[in-house]
């Protein structure tokens, strides 16, 4: 069900006592660790960064089931609501999922990457497109729970002219709520992710950002740039995936999610032809030397090894994203791909968090 703001907002106002910092301008030091919630959470790329920085993650909202399963086994101490973004559910779950920590002092952080196809190169770039409307129910989220700031991740198309108009409303909801936005764009290759992936990243506060100390920061912590190699070259030979697939049978290895695709012999030898960083979308092969390319999956396959003539496994692509190998990927073997492929990289929203943590004063946290 489809809430206005005044809905959402007294549906927020009925649970007491309310955060600590809620209302309160920017600045304020806590002497507890952050709490976060993130819309949109899929598997849970933002929510590892911001627990890999120290803050607690109560919440992550979603509507593919697959992608909250493998939330909800990651982040066994936050809550999986299945539900649609601004909504009366997912809001008044955020509300419930915090109320164990009213009493904690904690800050309130909002995180959410919306599903991007409608503006990206890879998908429909349709300004008219219904998954662009999430944006805006982020935005009524960010207002319901009114956190001491929010990080809003996509693709770096969204902050084209194509749509300009999108982007203002959003600014405009926020604006109303007593909050400034500062869109960012930056690149995973240079900040430790061995992966071309430019996305652009607004940073919600409730003081107005100087965009030239926010960018001179974050060119402070580049990294030099990490050749795919370094992050596949020490995995074990991969099995090929059998007829039959168990999710639990499979997470029981000791390198989890690394099954290779069933090729035909035609297909491998179509794969071994292509020259390293050559070849079509669907079968682009990996240059040891050199960050990949942007990953996508679906439609446009993963890229293909550079050594072996197969495409990369769910594993490889978890690496190249810069998951660590304890955070196992469920659901079905279709879908994990997918749940990979359109997380943000962890090391590039940490860094990201990081800088918002420090123009919000929120303390504790650290990039541990």
């Amino acid at each position: 069900m489809k809430l206005d703001r005044a809905d959402i907002t007294g549906c927020v106002r009925e649970q007491t006592p309310r955060f600590a910092d809620v209302g309160n301008p920017i600045g304020q030091s806590s002497t507890s660790y952050p709490l976060a919630v993130d819309f949109c959470c899929g598997l849970g790329g933002l929510s590892l960064a911001a627990r890999q920085l120290g803050m607690t993650v109560i919440a992550g909202v979603d509507t593919d089931s697959d992608s909250l399963k493998t939330f909800s086994r990651n982040f066994p101490g936050a809550v999986a609501i299945e539900a649609t973004i601004g909504g009366k559910r997912a809001i008044e779950g955020c509300v419930s999922a915090a109320s164990g920590h009213f009493a904690s002092n904690a800050p309130l952080i909002v995180l959410s990457g919306p599903p991007c196809q409608g503006f990206s190169a890879a998908g429909s770039r349709d300004p008219s497109d219904k998954r662009n409307k999430i944006l805006l129910g982020v935005a009524r989220a960010i207002k319901a729970l009114r956190p001491v700031g929010a990080l809003v991740e996509n693709v770096q198309e969204l902050l084209t002219d194509k749509h300009r108009k999108r982007v203002k409303d959003f600014e405009k909801h926020l604006r109303d709520a007593g909050y400034r936005v500062l869109p960012i764009e930056l690149d995973a290759k240079d900040y430790g992710v061995p992966q071309k992936r430019r996305r652009a990243f607004f940073l919600v506060t409730r003081k107005q950002l100087d965009e030239a100390s926010v960018m001179q920061r974050f060119a402070s912590l580049r990294k030099a740039e990490v050749p795919c190699a370094d992050r596949l070259e020490d995995l074990p030979l991969a099995e090929v995936r059998g007829a039959a697939y168990s999710d639990d049978d499979e997470l029981r290895r000791a390198t989890p999610n690394h099954l290779a695709m069933r090729h035909s012999q035609a297909v491998q030898d179509k794969i071994a032809a292509i020259s390293v960083g050559g070849g079509p979308m669907s079968y682009r092969k990996l240059d040891p030397t050199k960050p990949a390319n942007t990953l996508f999956s679906g439609h446009r396959a993963p890229p293909v090894h550079y050594k072996y003539p197969r495409s990369i496994t769910v594993r490889e692509a978890a690496r190249l994203q810069g998951f660590p190998d304890d955070f196992r990927i469920y659901g079905s073997f279709a879908n994990q791909m997918a749940q990979v492929t359109n997380a943000v990289p962890p090391p590039l929203a940490r860094t990201v968090l990081q800088v918002l943590a420090e123009l919000t004063d929120l303390g504790h946290c650290h990039d541990g």
